[in-house]
């Protein structure tokens, strides 16, 4: 019995991604058990994602009713990334992996899940860019690669982020969304963090910058997602996305 599994975070709005998401980590990864999260029971429906999947959840969202999105970012999408959080649930594993649903696998992970005793593991946010508003820390993590080890899988650790997100979300940025608390988290309650290289977790937002590409092994797309439909020319990291294939195993 596999001590790893997978977790993922949908909607019908991000499914396409998750299932490329997954793919891709099937075909350059050891196949974990995967455990799909969603308030939308639509996309759980999918017989898809059920082939990809040993498990489907679905969130209640009136769990997080009491908490408010920043005042003024109240998307319906700003206020899901707080489901993020399900992530650390204790679904019978010695070590949660996350992964956002634009992340692609172009390589092996192992430090992900190979003998790692460390409580969690994420690459910093390259992308990150201090503000003269910011309160935070000058080195933030990025959420969209988490591995999560044992000591903190469970309600306690839900609670906190819950907590946190409710009584101090911050202004906006960093400060507000499912990242921003995640590492408000991290130093208040001074949860160890080992930081992974940025090959692990690879932060483009412009898709036509190939550079880092030689050693990446998860690719993350944080601008415009791959599979939304765009008029304009997409450059070469789109590419890779669309032309993905389960025969690159």
């Amino acid at each position: 019995m596999s001590t790893t599994c997978l977790v993922v975070l949908t909607d019908s709005l991000y499914l396409n991604g998750t299932i490329r998401t997954l793919r891709s980590w099937q075909a350059r990864n050891p196949n974990f058990p995967v455990i799909a999260l969603s308030r939308d029971p639509i996309a759980l429906q999918s017989n898809e994602l059920a082939s990809l999947c040993q498990e489907r959840v679905l969130i209640d969202a009136q769990d997080y009713s009491d908490i408010s999105p920043y005042k003024k970012s109240r998307s319906k999408r700003h206020a899901q990334t707080f489901f993020k959080f399900e992530a650390f649930r204790d679904f019978g594993y010695e070590r949660n992996i996350f992964l956002d649903s634009d992340v692609l696998s172009l390589r092996e992970a192992p430090a992900l899940y190979a003998n790692n005793q460390s409580p969690l593991l994420a690459a910093r946010d390259t992308g990150f860019r201090k503000t003269r508003g910011y309160k935070g820390h000058p080195n933030e993590m990025n959420s969209g690669v988490l591995s999560i080890g044992r000591s903190l899988l469970g309600q306690t650790t839900v609670e906190q982020l819950k907590a946190i997100a409710r009584e101090n979300p911050g202004r906006s940025g960093y400060n507000s969304g499912d990242q921003g608390i995640l590492n408000k988290w991290i130093h208040s309650y001074g949860i160890p963090l080992e930081a992974l290289p940025p090959e692990y977790n690879l932060i483009k937002k412009d898709y036509t910058d190939t550079s880092g590409l030689e050693s990446c092994r998860l690719l993350h797309y944080c601008d415009r997602k791959p599979w939304f439909p765009y008029a304009g020319e997409r450059g070469e990291l789109e590419a890779l996305w669309h032309n993905f294939t389960d025969e690159q195993r």
